[in-house]
């Protein structure tokens, strides 16, 4: 069985709860907020719990791809639902936590699942952590029933905050690989899609059927509170943070503005 790298190691411990021990009461208060507007705005690839939102029918057998911590696994809507993770700690915990759903340990360029046996699989943030990702797409239209839907979103390496948190981090050689909040992960092994790239990565694959999505610009925002806590005290703060993500949504809608959005959504059909 494929084991965690030292990197995605180091990944998996930031996202642990245990993280939140090294924060100030002030900014995690910050964070909740945060996390209860993604959710509020349909956030699934911020808030594991607005997971349930991901179209998915109640009768659908569905894989929770790279599921993490196993919060989004437990939200999604389906009839049988599966989260997978390479970590077995992670998915031992996410287990316990959530007795009633059903996680793997398992690798996502060789998935131990028969071939068409799903009606969704899901790849939020997972996609960029690999380098073979063409073989991680054959695998899932692999397990995938014909019609069946993959939904995936992955950074995008224009995107200003997400070029000086990730591209120019790599430019300047640093080595440290988290801080504090998991997401302003800078991890050195995690890559960028361009639109061109995410493009090709799905041209190539065995979908014939795809369309990719620019998604949200606005995602500083969201960072100044919690590097600044006291904004959330600011009347009408939130509303604004809910206005500011709906603008951004519908600018980066259109080109050339979709080069500057902080994420691509792919969404394919078997």
């Amino acid at each position: 069985m494929a084991k965690l790298s030292d990197y995605l190691e180091t990944e998996a411990r930031a996202w642990d709860k245990e993280w939140k021990r090294g924060v100030g009461k002030s900014a995690l208060l910050a964070y909740k907020n945060n996390m209860r507007i993604f959710k509020k705005l349909g956030f699934w690839e911020e808030s594991g719990e607005a997971a349930s939102l991901i179209p998915t029918g109640n009768n659908d057998t569905v894989l929770d791809l790279g599921c993490g911590n196993g919060v989004s696994t437990n939200y999604i809507r389906g009839k049988i639902i599966v989260g997978l993770d390479l970590s077995e700690p992670g998915m031992v915990k996410a287990k316990h936590r959530f007795p009633n759903k059903n996680y793997v340990v398992g690798e996502a360029l060789q998935l131990p699942f028969k071939s068409n046996v799903f009606n969704t699989v899901i790849a939020i943030n997972l996609v960029h952590h690999i380098k073979n990702s063409s073989v991680v797409l054959e695998e899932i239209h692999r397990v995938l029933k014909k019609g069946g839907k993959l939904f995936t979103v992955d950074p995008n390496l224009t995107n200003p905050i997400g070029f000086l948190g990730r591209g120019l981090y790599k430019i300047l050689g640093f080595k440290k690989i988290f801080p504090t909040f998991p997401q302003f992960a800078l991890g050195e092994e995690e890559r960028q899609f361009t639109k061109q790239g995410y493009y090709k990565l799905f041209r190539k694959s065995p979908f014939k059927k795809f369309v990719i999505k620019p998604h949200r610009i606005e995602r500083l925002l969201f960072f100044s509170t919690i590097l600044i806590p006291p904004l959330i005290k600011i009347p009408f703060y939130e509303q604004f943070l809910v206005s500011a993500s709906t603008i951004g949504n519908r600018i980066v809608a259109h080109e050339p503005f979709d080069h500057l959005c902080y994420f691509w959504k792919g969404e394919a059909i078997k």
